[in-house]
């Protein structure tokens, strides 16, 4: 008999069109959240979530494209592997996402015109540090460290100083 092989899981808030979901998502041997969201095969991403009501852990399933931002809650930092290290140029960027707008840093291995940049990342995930998002009828900004942007959602990137 064998047994099934364990999988690491990270906590992440899921933002999409009508409101946030917490999920908890299955790592499937990835170390990084965004090694895992840009290499799903298919449209969907498997997960679970919690009814606080029963405490029962329930299956979820998302859309990828539906997903606009992905906040990890839990995120252990993968350990730093001194081969994988690459000088990146850091820009500060602002993106339009629907009604939603992420100001924050991104990190580029080169630089490469924007319409280069955000034809590539059309199918992917972009990783953003010291992030603030405006969402349209809320006051104050979501203030996060490290988030994820749909790059399918984005309608308008432009860098500020």
């Amino acid at each position: 008999m064998t047994l099934p092989r364990q999988t690491s899981t990270t906590v992440v808030d899921l933002y999409l069109a009508r409101g946030r979901l917490r999920a908890e998502i299955p790592m499937l041997g990835f170390s990084r959240l965004s090694d895992l969201f840009n290499n799903v095969p298919g449209d969907f991403v498997g997960a679970y979530t919690y009814l606080a009501a029963t405490a029962t852990r329930r299956d979820l399933v998302v859309r990828l494209h539906d997903v606009r931002l992905i906040r990890p809650i839990e995120e252990q930092p993968p350990p730093v592997i001194l081969n994988n290290l690459r000088d990146r140029l850091p820009a500060r960027v602002v993106l339009d996402l629907d009604d939603w707008q992420v100001t924050g840093e991104i990190h580029l291995v080169d630089r490469i015109p924007w319409l280069e940049f955000a034809t590539g990342a059309r199918n992917r995930f972009i990783s953003v540090n010291n992030a603030s998002v405006r969402f349209v009828g809320v006051a104050e900004p979501l203030e996060c460290q490290y988030l994820l942007v749909n790059g399918a959602r984005i309608s308008a990137l432009y860098e500020v100083d």
